[in-house]
């Protein structure tokens, strides 16, 4: 379950990764309309299935809790991008027209979209360090694994 676990979390980086590009084709495109994010906003719901999929594959590799909670934490990052474009839109931004506070609001969405890259990043780390230790244990055992 653990290689299972790394694998899942290389795809929710990878997922994120891709996410960026399409937020570029959504800011790109000419004539700038609200369908030019429709794949961003796919993509969004992607990375909330995969990192709802890697949490509960990291509590049944039996992770630890900061390893999960790692796992978790693109979910509730990727909520707030929602939370952060409804905000704008509520007061008076556009997909396709923003200024003032709107602008200032929605450009923190490209932040916390690194801090779910970041997240995802770090969540790959845990889960290989965590095979990697298991891989370990097989070869050495428990108790001399531990001690390394």
């Amino acid at each position: 379950m653990r290689k299972v676990f790394v694998i899942t979390s290389a795809l929710v980086v990878v997922v994120v990764l891709a996410q960026f590009y399409l937020a570029g084709v959504g800011a790109f495109s000419r004539p700038a309309t609200a369908d030019a994010w429709t794949a961003h906003r796919t993509g969004a719901v992607a990375i909330l299935a995969l990192a709802l999929l890697n949490t509960v594959v990291a509590a049944l590799a039996r992770a630890g809790g900061r390893t999960i909670a790692f796992a978790a934490l693109p979910i509730g990052l990727v909520i707030l991008q929602f939370v952060l474009s409804a905000m704008s839109t509520a007061l008076g931004g556009s997909t396709t027209d923003r200024s003032g506070l709107p602008l200032y609001l929605v450009a923190l969405h490209a932040v916390n979209g690194l801090a779910v890259l970041g997240t995802a990043i770090t969540g790959l780390a845990n889960a290989r360090r965590l095979a990697a230790r298991a891989a370990d244990e097989l070869t050495t055992g428990p108790e001399r694994a531990h001690a390394a």
